[in-house]
């Protein structure tokens, strides 16, 4: 190919390329979230079998610093699902929340 039909190539199928870009950084950042997700459950299920379930809350708050920020999101996801006095994100807010987190 020349430059002069890659350039139209990419000219005419713009949308097409653009719509591909946007569901690889959605894919990206979806596998990111269930990593995090992954994370955040391993630590909570590992302080409530070391600890029991009196001490939980002060064990995931220590377990928390050496999170990443997404791991952080997920379990604060996490512990306002299950605590009926928290109101969890919805889904549209959790997602652009991820898809800015790398911005």
């Amino acid at each position: 190919m020349q430059v002069d039909q890659v350039v139209k190539f990419i000219v005419e199928n713009r949308e097409v390329l653009i719509a591909f870009v946007v569901s690889l950084v959605a894919v990206m950042k979806l596998t990111a979230w269930g990593k995090a997700q992954a994370v955040a459950l391993d630590a909570v299920v590992g302080v409530i079998e070391r600890l029991g379930a009196c001490d939980v809350k002060h064990g995931v708050s220590v377990a928390e610093i050496d999170l990443s920020s997404a791991a952080k999101d997920a379990l604060r996801d996490a512990v306002a699902k299950a605590d009926a006095k928290k109101t969890p994100l919805s889904a549209v807010l959790k997602f652009i929340r991820e898809v800015f987190r790398g911005v």
